[in-house]
């Protein structure tokens, strides 16, 4: 049972991450079933990580070299593996046609709104967490990547997946809801938030002000971003999650700023 686990999760960090896992780890395609329940956890250590980075160059540099450096050190952990899928799926909804927005998201080259949505997220990005106080900043970060993970797995359970099978690079996830599963999902994404409100409370309790705007701000997003695959793509692929993942990061990050302005 706890090496099941443990290589779900060690999946999960070698599908997300170019992080190192342990070799008899292993990969197996149908695998990826049982470790969607912990993206949010990778998610919260590559947020960690950010996060770090972001603390250390804050005292080390103007608040806007911080923030870059911490969002470069993501894009690195993950091998820009969310902003590829980002502006893949900005270039397909340049068309209505499903069809052809899946062939464009497919093509690997990279056009105008592609280039534009990668552009302006990491702008909105930077501008969020140069507002945010160091620590505040770095536990936002924790709670962005891990939850912005984490609604991933309602989302793949609520639509079908949009290619044909055989296109798949991996098989596609189960639509069936497992309780089990569903009760990790949640437990993990308790532990990925729980940090921001410990930082907040600890701090300045009105920082949970933040906390609860950067919630809703991300909820709204990811049902943005989930009917948007369900009208334009006709349901999820690894590009449209991967957009999913930016856009609910992003609005996090500017949910959790929000106190500032109140």
């Amino acid at each position: 049972m706890i090496k099941t686990e443990l290589q779900a999760f060690f999946s999960a960090v070698q599908f997300l991450t170019r992080l190192p896992v342990p070799d008899w780890t292993g990969w197996e395609a149908g695998r990826l079933d049982r470790a969607t329940p912990h993206f949010t956890l990778v998610g919260g250590i590559v947020g960690a990580l950010a996060g770090l980075v972001f603390l250390i160059a804050s005292a080390l540099f103007v608040p806007t070299i911080a923030a870059l450096l911490a969002i470069a050190t993501a894009i690195v952990l993950t091998g820009a593996l969310h902003e590829d899928g980002l502006a893949d799926f900005a270039d397909g909804l340049a068309v209505r046609d499903p069809v052809r927005a899946l062939a464009i998201m497919k093509d690997s080259h990279i056009g105008a709104f592609g280039v534009i949505a990668l552009i302006v997220v990491l702008a909105l990005k930077v501008a969020a967490l140069t507002a945010l106080p160091p620590l505040f900043g770095a536990a936002t970060l924790i709670a962005a990547h891990g939850l912005s993970r984490a609604w991933l797995y309602p989302t793949v359970k609520a639509l079908n997946y949009a290619r044909d099978t055989k296109d798949a690079k991996v098989s596609p996830i189960s639509r069936t809801i497992i309780r089990r599963e569903w009760v990790r999902v949640v437990i993990f994404a308790l532990l990925v938030f729980l940090p921001i409100v410990i930082v907040a409370v600890v701090t300045d309790p009105l920082r949970l002000i933040g906390c609860a705007l950067a919630l809703f701000a991300a909820a709204a997003a990811m049902l943005a971003t989930l009917n948007t695959m369900k009208v334009r793509t006709g349901g999820w692929t690894g590009d449209t999650l991967g957009a999913q993942q930016q856009v609910t990061e992003t609005a996090f990050l500017i949910g959790a700023s929000a106190w500032i302005s109140i």
